[in-house]
């Protein structure tokens, strides 16, 4: 067994699942209600957007005030796929760790010739394509349907979709040592959740104004600092991803540097635990 043939069966093995039709599903639906509502007619004075067929300002706007509303209105769209893909998307590969370590199967896969370092990247890479190809589909259609539909072809939203296959291939680091860790897909997916919604988030990305507050110890304001910098600035890579497809010309790109180190440290460490483990 090669490490592509992991790849593999791991895409079928996803391909399978409800939850990958239901974020497919709901991107066609959106895609859809997109490409009807919203419109761009072209007159003497400039263009008028319209939404569902009423027009959003009362005059016409200039191409380049155009082109940034538009932008902003994908923007818009790629957030809510970015929460899409963290909830589907950590519900359909959560179990794919736990799932290959259970007995029997990890047996059938053991007794290949194939290494425990290369049998878990291939569930890893195996992953991250499923969810990217989900990602490449909505946010292709998205740039067709604005295209045609308003007349701006704006590359941004091309380079937001590799932008957010990277954000979650660091987040799926977390996820792959998680379900190595606990072998247990629901423990997987709560621990998750838990660190995108009330960690990261809320209290490590804005620990200035949350927990720095609790207390002034130096020792526990290095403590906190640490975790901050250890986990995947998932909240940072969102930030410069929407501020690049809003058409920022400065973009702080310290928080992708960092969610790559530690997504791979993370995967690494599963690696560790992986190789460890007694079958």
């Amino acid at each position: 067994m090669t490490l592509l043939a992991v790849v593999r069966l791991t895409l079928r093995e996803l391909a399978s699942k409800a939850t990958m039709y239901i974020l497919a599903g709901i991107s066609t639906v959106v895609l859809i209600g997109t490409a009807f509502a919203v419109s761009a007619s072209q007159t003497d004075a400039g263009s008028l957007i319209t939404l569902f067929g009423q027009p959003l300002m009362e005059v016409p706007i200039p191409q380049d005030a155009l082109v940034h509303f538009v932008r902003q209105m994908q923007a818009g769209l790629a957030g809510g796929l970015f929460t899409g893909i963290m909830l589907f998307g950590v519900f359909a590969t959560a179990g794919i760790v736990p799932d290959m370590m259970e007995r029997g199967t990890v047996d059938l896969y053991l007794s290949k010739p194939i290494a425990r370092w290369e049998l878990l990247l291939g569930k890893y890479l195996g992953g991250v394509a499923a969810i990217g190809v989900n990602i490449l589909y909505f946010l292709v259609g998205a740039w067709l349907v604005f295209g045609i539909r308003t007349g701006v072809w704006d590359p941004a939203l091309m380079l937001t979709a590799l932008v957010m296959i990277f954000m979650f291939a660091c987040l799926f680091g977390l996820v792959t040592f998680i379900g190595t860790w606990t072998r247990n897909t629901a423990t997987t997916i709560v621990l998750t959740f838990l660190f995108l919604f009330i960690i990261e988030g809320p209290l490590l990305a804005h620990r200035e104004s949350t927990l720095f507050r609790l207390s002034e110890n130096t020792v526990y304001r290095t403590v906190i600092d640490g975790l901050f910098y250890l986990f995947p600035q998932i909240s940072g890579m969102q930030a410069g991803a929407a501020s690049h497809l809003s058409g920022a010309t400065e973009i702080d790109w310290k928080p992708f540097l960092q969610a790559f180190l530690s997504g791979a440290a993370f995967f690494l460490g599963g690696a560790v635990l992986f190789k460890k483990r007694d079958f």
